[in-house]
């Protein structure tokens, strides 16, 4: 984690790869939805556009309902603002040896590249000492080190339990890193069993063109209905009807790729309503919440590598780092934009005091960083606050410790309706992007039996 080198590495010159809403097919905005069609798929984010590509090859008649203007789900490229690609939401691929996504992305020839950039760690105004790098390091390595024993031995209890005193002064720094910054709530609510590792093979891939983009274009060629939120799902073991926003749907089978948190406020009634103990499992699963806060500067403002990662301050200085803890990373997708990740409470906090003072405190943490210098160079803020989106209510789904067998208990289908999503992933990719693939496929394959 420590940087590789002085000076700060140059940064690298790279060709964005422009890929955007164009690529939905017009008919799919203008034309109204089917009265009939072999299976419903609820939500176009990547698990409802995962389950519809196969249904489709498999030549099954689908239609896709996205409640948005627009399709990708919590993946967002914002190429708009800036006039450069920003991803608001997911931001990378982890571990590019074992994500399932990767080939899809290298058989396309979409742009890519490994993520090299480094990581500084600093106080306000300078570099922190090598003495503080491995102070971090090692308190992240307890942590990491506690989650992998956890995953090894089944043990579905909270993190915090697990996790050895740790007397280091970087030990809130590294709980919030883990905590907050890494899942979306405080640290003393994680679950070990739940939580991704700290670490994956050390390889991941970020898209010079947007991930969110890149998702937004597996949308090409399907039967997409934007701007037609649902609102009841009436259910058998015969068939379903939706209900939504231009009329109801009949549907042989239904596949709900819907975001948990709409589920749990019940932003969709289901008929005959959920059973008791699926509806106790909808309970023990939490929202968390983490949001990207992009800041545009001068070209040439930042001396790094794309996607450096940068992290402080430390101890000692005026702000609580445990309770409001940033992360950024300098020329985000190799452009001059730094991305600023906030979690947990304080990304609460930030949504309801509304964009632009998330776009501040931003600012403001900063150029306490690097020195105000720095603030000569900005240009421009925008931020995503998916807490605030009604059709998200959040970032993503985060198991209370002991509940991770409610996400099982989720994914159990209801008649012929099918679950999908980020919240019912496979255990390796929980509330990830990749994951939510993943159980896309799963849905459309368990539909593709059930009409058999």
């Amino acid at each position: 984690m420590r940087r590789a080198s002085r000076p700060y590495l140059t940064r690298r010159r790279l060709l964005a790869l422009a890929l955007g809403s164009g690529l939905l097919p017009l008919a799919a905005r203008a034309q109204a939805v089917p009265a009939k069609v072999d299976v419903a798929v609820l939500g176009a984010g990547i698990a409802g556009l995962a389950a519809a590509r196969l249904l489709s090859t498999r030549g099954i008649s689908v239609a896709v309902l996205e409640a948005r203007s627009r399709i990708g789900g919590r993946a967002y490229t914002d190429t708009q603002r800036f006039g450069l690609p920003v991803d608001l939401g997911a931001l990378h691929l982890r571990s590019l040896e074992l994500n399932p996504l990767v080939p899809l992305i290298r058989e396309a020839r979409i742009a890519n590249q490994i993520e090299d950039g480094d990581f500084w760690l600093y106080e306000p105004g300078h570099e922190a000492a090598s003495g503080d790098y491995d102070a971090l390091g090692a308190a992240l390595d307890r942590i990491d080190d506690a989650l992998n024993d956890a995953k090894t031995a089944r043990q579905d209890r909270a993190l915090a339990a697990l996790v050895p005193v740790m007397e280091t002064r970087w030990a809130d720094a590294a709980r919030a890193l883990a905590g907050p910054l890494h899942v979306g709530i405080e640290f003393a609510q994680v679950s070990a069993l739940d939580a991704p590792r700290l670490t994956g093979t050390g390889n991941d891939l970020w898209l010079p063109g947007g991930l969110g983009a890149w998702v937004a274009s597996l949308g090409a060629g399907l039967p997409i209905y934007l701007e037609k939120p649902v609102h009841a799902i009436e259910w058998s073991e015969r068939g379903v009807t939706v209900g939504h926003a231009g009329g109801s749907l009949e549907a042989r089978a239904c596949i709900v790729a819907l975001p948990l948190a709409v589920l749990a406020t019940n932003g969709v009634s289901f008929r005959p309503e959920w059973p008791g103990p699926r509806r106790e499992a909808l309970g023990r699963l939490q929202i968390g919440a983490i949001e990207r806060i992009a800041l545009r500067y001068k070209p040439g403002s930042f001396e790094a590598a794309p996607s450096t990662q940068l992290f402080g301050p430390g101890p000692g200085a005026d702000i609580d780092v445990a309770r409001q803890a940033m992360q950024f990373r300098l020329n985000a997708l190799g452009q001059p934009v730094v991305l600023a990740s906030v979690g947990g409470a304080y990304a609460r906090d930030l949504v309801r005091a509304g964009e632009a003072t998330m776009i501040e405190a931003a600012r403001q943490r900063l150029t306490k960083l690097l020195g105000p210098q720095i603030d000569g160079n900005f240009v421009d803020g925008m931020a995503s606050r998916w807490g605030a989106d009604p059709y998200s209510l959040g970032s993503h789904s985060v198991a209370r410790p002991g509940a991770v067998a409610a996400r099982r208990a989720l994914a159990q289908p209801l008649g012929r309706v099918f679950f999908a999503g980020e919240h019912v992933a496979p255990p390796e990719w929980v509330s990830q992007l990749p994951g939510a693939w993943a159980s896309g496929r799963e849905a459309a394959l368990a539909a593709l039996k059930a009409l058999a």
